[in-house]
This record gives structure tokens, sequence and C-alpha cells, in this order.
């Protein structure tokens, strides 16, 4: 029996020393030609860890320089994430450039936004949509046959490493990638959230992975491309999201797909719960006020936003979370104020004081600023079975 071979802490320490060293030198580079020495290093170091299953010599970097050099930090994250997220892969002895892709939406709904298996019609019907309107011609593609939550997607760079070499051998067999439901974490629900398509372009290797990229195209085609998939993608979704509101956003590699569907959710969540509002109470956009404040932990992690009824200083309705992802606080709350303009509420108050980072002890929901000054549970008004409740669609 093959065993595994030791490797010791002091082993991996080494290797996330080397990582923090090598990309403290990329961040000081002063030429291209430099950068590339350095990146290949880095490249060999990270492709090693992440094959071996030692990505937490990679999280341990990182922590290091997110507290001692920021430039590092970016140089190391971004190079972590290309290799999480693609690969050189061979094909009948020809190598092959792999990426995984992710295909998001927003959605919305009174119900509860769905997280399921996909059909083999609809598993096929995206492939297809992938090879028509996004991918270069002859390209290979792989679909995970799930909508995934942001809850049930791969975290870490290992994990990530490891379903992409799945799907890109799935992509390059031309077979739906199955995920097994039962090994995925039950996702929270919210009345807006986020769902994920996970696929798969494979292309021969140094050949273009987009159409816009052949030669004898025109780059600035990517745009009415984009269109013309979301849209299509938008259909073929359609009967999986019954009962939902929902917008698909641009595709993009995995890593970046997430970060930019976490800030479109913001303002969508806003216009969600204005929405919800209006089709469950009847309440109009100008017959709300919203109270805009920071929630700490040590330090701000979010804004939030409570949602009542004009005039009344104490109850919230309804609650918006809007994380910062890197803006800070007086930007943030710029933002905020800008989007609820633009949905018709005006009546904004916004608290110059800080609340504390805290959630019902009962049911775990956040706390949102009310008028007054407090934090307080979001409830439904007191009328509220006296209102009309009208249908999502």
């Amino acid at each position: 029996m093959r065993r595994n071979r030791f490797i010791s802490r002091a082993r991996h320490t080494a290797d996330a020393e080397t990582l923090a060293k090598l990309a403290r030198r990329l961040s000081e580079s002063g030429c291209r030609l430099e950068d590339q020495l350095w990146e290949r290093r880095l490249l060999e170091l990270l492709k090693d860890r992440l094959a071996r299953g030692f990505d937490t010599d990679i999280e341990t970097a990182l922590d290091d320089l997110s507290r001692t050099n920021t430039r590092a930090y970016d140089d190391l994250a971004d190079l972590a994430e290309s290799c999480a997220e693609s690969a050189v892969i061979e094909i009948d002895g020809r190598p092959h450039d792999a990426l995984l892709l992710a295909l998001p939406l927003l959605a919305w709904s009174r119900y509860k936004v769905p997280a399921a298996t996909l059909a083999p019609a609809v598993v096929d019907n995206i492939a297809v949509q992938i090879g028509g309107h996004l991918a270069a011609r002859g390209a290979r593609i792989g679909v995970a046959d799930y909508l995934f939550s942001i809850d049930q997607l791969p975290e870490s760079f290992g994990d990530v490493y490891e379903f992409a070499q799945r799907l890109f051998e799935c992509a390059a067999h031309g077979s739906r990638m199955k995920v097994d439901a039962k090994s995925l974490r039950e996702p929270v629900s919210m009345l807006a959230d986020t769902r994920y398509v996970l696929a798969a372009i494979v292309v021969p290797q140094g050949q273009a992975l987009y159409h816009w990229q052949e030669t004898g195209v025109d780059p600035d085609s990517k745009a009415a491309a984009v269109d013309a998939f979301t849209a299509q993608l938008a259909n073929v979704l359609q009967p999986v999201m019954t009962g939902c509101r929902y917008r698909v956003l641009a595709p993009n590699a995995f890593h970046a797909a997430l970060r930019i569907a976490d800030r479109e959710l913001r303002e969508f969540s806003l216009e969600a719960a204005l929405a919800y509002l209006k089709l469950t109470y009847d309440l109009a956009p100008s017959a709300l006020q919203a109270t805009v404040a920071a929630f700490e932990d040590k330090r701000i992690e979010e804004m939030r936003i409570g949602i009542g009824r004009i005039g009344d200083e104490d109850q919230i309705i309804e609650g918006v979370v809007w994380p910062l992802l890197g803006d800070d606080e007086e930007r943030a709350q710029e933002d905020i104020e800008a989007a609820l303009r633009r949905l018709g509420v005006t009546r904004i108050t916004t608290h110059a004081h800080r609340f504390p980072l805290e959630f019902c002890d009962d049911c775990g929901a956040p706390l949102f600023p009310n008028p007054a000054g407090h934090s307080v549970h979001a409830e439904a008004p007191e009328d509220a079975d006296e209102q009309p409740v009208a249908p999502l669609h």
C-alpha cells in the first residue's frame, strides 16, 4: 500500500515564506522582463502547492502580505486565482488551455430562490449557447449540472482547483459534470441572492478562448456577443427560475465573476426589497424612508439599510445589507443614497455613529438601523393582513 510522504510543518512554513518573498520581489519589479521571471517562479510553486493539496501555504502567505505589503498581496492573489481557475491539460497528446467560467445571475423571490440540479436538456442548451456566442471556434465546452448558491461554491484555492480539474476533464470528453447535490450545504434563504452556473472552455494551447479574440474578428464584437449570450441564458433558465425575478450577468473567469456579482447584488438587493414591499404590502417607494448606518466588529464590516414607512421612527419593515467590498464608508454611503434616490426613495436618514455588528439571538437575522438610532429586527407591518398581495408575475 502506498504511503503518503510526510511533509513537516517547517516545510510548509518555508514554502509560505518563499511565496511571500517572491511576491514581494514581483511587487518591486521595474520592468516586464523581471515581472515574467518572478511570475514564472511563483507560478511553479503555486501549481505545485495546489496539485499536492497544500493550498494552506498560499493562504498563510496571503495572510502575511495582507498586513505587510498590499501590492505584493494583490500580485500573489491574482496569480493564485489564475492557477486555481485555469490549467494546461493534455488531450490526445496535445496541450490545451482550460478556463473555469462562472455564469452569474441575480435573483429575488417572495418564495425561495432555487439552487438545484439542472436537467440534462438545460445543461446541453447552456453548452450550446456558450459555444455559439462566447467560445472560439472548435472549443470544447463542459457544464456542471447544478445551479449553485454562493454558499455552495468551492471556497478555497484548493477547492476551486479540484473542481476545475474535474470540469476540465468533462469538457475534454464532451460530457456533463454531475454534481452530488447531497454533498452541498443548504443555502441561506434570502430575499435576493446570486446563483451561478459553472462551465469550462478548453482550446488548443495558445489559441483564442473567446470568438472575439480570433484573428479577423473585431474585438469590439464582445459586447454584442455577451448581450446575446445573457439574453439566451435567461431564456434557457426560465423554467428553473419560476416565481423569481432575475437578471443574468456577463460571464467571466470564476473569481472575477464572483467579485462582479457581489458588487452588482448590492443595488439589486435594494431594488428587490422595494419591489417586495410594493407587491406584498402595496407600499410605494415614495411612501418609504430609509436609514443608513455603518456596522462594525473591530472595523467597519458593512453598511446596513433599514426601510420603513415615512413617519414611523421605530419600526423597520425590510432591511438590506451592503457589504463594503473594499469601498470606504463615505463612498459606500454616497452610493447607497444615490441608489435609493434612483429607486424612488427620497427620505433618507444617515447615522454618523457606528453600530455593533449585531444579529437576532433567536433567528440569526441581521438587525437594521431605524431613524431613532437603534438596531432593530425587521418586522411585517401590523396591518399586513389588510394589504393586497400581488403576484410576482
